[in-house]
């Protein structure tokens, strides 16, 4: 099973459960959830695909903008 979830839909200050808090994108100005991977890359992710496997579940961000390093 496969869904989208598309962050650009909420408003500003919604906590979406396991993602974070929506906030304005400093980079665009769409709504998202911020992201910091371990490897030092921030990213704002938009919209992103989920998909259920039978040894779990793989999420990747569909649209995203990479946000410069702090």
């Amino acid at each position: 099973m496969m869904t989208i979830e598309d962050f650009t839909q909420l408003p500003e200050g919604s906590v979406v459960l396991l993602e974070g808090t929506v906030v304005r994108c400093p980079r665009c100005g769409r709504n998202g959830v911020l992201k910091n991977p371990y490897d030092g890359r921030s990213s704002c992710i938009h919209a992103e695909e989920s998909t259920i496997l039978g040894d779990g579940m793989l999420t990747e961000p569909t649209d995203s903008c990479e946000l410069p390093e702090a």
